[in-house]
């Protein structure tokens, strides 16, 4: 018999959102020691479980729809007892909320990535308008109770959206490019209900830690044609002339789509 391997759905939330990638990533594999499973590693001097993300979540960021890819040994349970047993050690801030075994020659989700959703809320903070801008970039009629979602919003992501092209530089460590992000943009709403009618699926329940104004987007998404959330949201202010504040909104990953 070979080894299996499964994909797991799983939330993060709460404090854990400010916990990186690779502390993720040990806070999984002690889980799995500690729920006494079965883990597969890898051969040579330095065995570690093989286990991988589809795609990492920044540091602030929450998510319902993120997902791990994790090998057992063929005489470890079926998916539905390793996800219970997980769940045993696991948090009420990271937990599993779906499992499926994989089929043979599976070989990651990250290589099949192809787009994510996203929820965009504004946190309960205003942002001030600052009357000594000479650029005057802030517009009028800024509403503290939608944050740094001004009133009119939504038209002006409309506004948005309806360009012939929405040109961003995308930076990276090594180099810049210019991209088009309108295409990247698959789907867009204003609450959960019309997202879902847009994409033509529920997404699984959500575990938001901010409720309120908010913008739903399904994104390209994988190795080639990656666009994050954040960098919309820049150009969307961008266009709209308002200096958001940092950390005025939170970005919450809904689903992954392979």
């Amino acid at each position: 018999m070979e080894r299996y391997k499964t994909r797991m759905r799983f939330t993060k939330t709460g404090n854990v959102r400010f916990i990186g990638h690779l502390d993720l990533m040990r806070f999984f594999q002690k889980a799995v020691r500690r729920a006494g499973l079965k883990v597969a590693y890898s051969q040579g001097y330095s065995p570690h479980q093989l286990m991988s993300f589809a795609s990492p979540l920044g540091v602030g960021q929450t998510t319902d729809g993120d997902y791990i890819d994790i090998e057992f040994e063929p005489d470890e349970a079926e998916p539905e007892i390793i996800m219970e047993r997980l769940n045993s050690v696991l948090t009420d801030e990271v937990f599993i909320t779906g499992i499926e075994k994989m089929p043979e020659g599976f070989k990651n989700s990250m290589a099949l990535l192809k787009s994510a959703a996203y929820m965009i809320t504004a946190k309960p903070k205003a942002i001030n308008k600052d009357e000594s801008d000479s650029r005057n970039r802030q517009i009028d009629n800024i509403s503290s109770n939608n944050g740094v979602f001004f009133d009119g919003y939504k038209q002006k992501f409309e506004d948005f959206y309806d360009q012939n092209e929405i040109i961003v530089t995308k930076k990276t460590k090594k180099s810049e490019r210019t991209i088009d992000l309108k295409p990247a943009i698959q789907a867009h709403a204003y609450t959960i209900e019309d997202f879902e009618a847009a994409i033509g699926e529920k997404v699984p329940t959500l575990h938001p830690i901010y409720t309120g104004e908010s913008i739903f987007m399904k994104l390209s998404a994988g190795s080639s044609d990656n666009v994050n959330p954040a960098q919309v949201m820049d150009a969307f202010f961008t266009f709209a002339g308002v200096e958001a504040e940092p950390f005025s909104y939170q970005i919450h990953r809904c689903q992954m789509w392979f």
